[in-house]
């Protein structure tokens, strides 16, 4: 019997539907465009695949915090979502070179931001004493 709230308990099925959601969505707007310039398509299935990555292992810290409820591991998913903004920044870089700026920065500069970001979560989800 198909019960929608054990579907996402095996995480190599959450991995499929993330991934396979994520092209799907993606390939009409971003790969289309690019499709026969074959680096430029590699290098966005790249980050296609990055954000896609970012959501599975974002979607587990979520389902871990959940039961656990420890600031390490709100740390870690906030860090990991963080990564998910970060390709997308880089994602809308590798697209649509240098037509996209946020205020007076470029996507590729937000994205190097927001690592640095993530990088001080997974800092304070390591160090942190519960």
């Amino acid at each position: 019997m198909f019960r929608p709230q054990t579907f996402f308990d095996t995480k190599s099925t959450l991995l499929s539907v993330i991934i396979f959601s994520l092209v799907v969505a993606l390939s009409i707007p971003v790969i289309m465009p690019h499709l026969f310039q074959q680096y430029e398509s590699f290098h966005i299935l790249l980050h296609i695949g990055g954000i896609g990555f970012a959501s599975f292992l974002t979607a587990v810290a979520i389902v871990a915090y959940r039961k656990v409820k420890t600031r390490r591991l709100l740390f870690t998913s906030i860090a990991f979502g963080t990564f998910i903004l970060s390709e997308t920044f880089w994602l809308i870089d590798a697209a649509w070179q240098s037509k996209y700026y946020f205020w007076t920065f470029s996507s590729s500069e937000i994205g190097h931001v927001t690592v640095f970001f993530a990088l001080l979560m997974f800092a304070l989800s390591v160090f942190r004493r519960d």
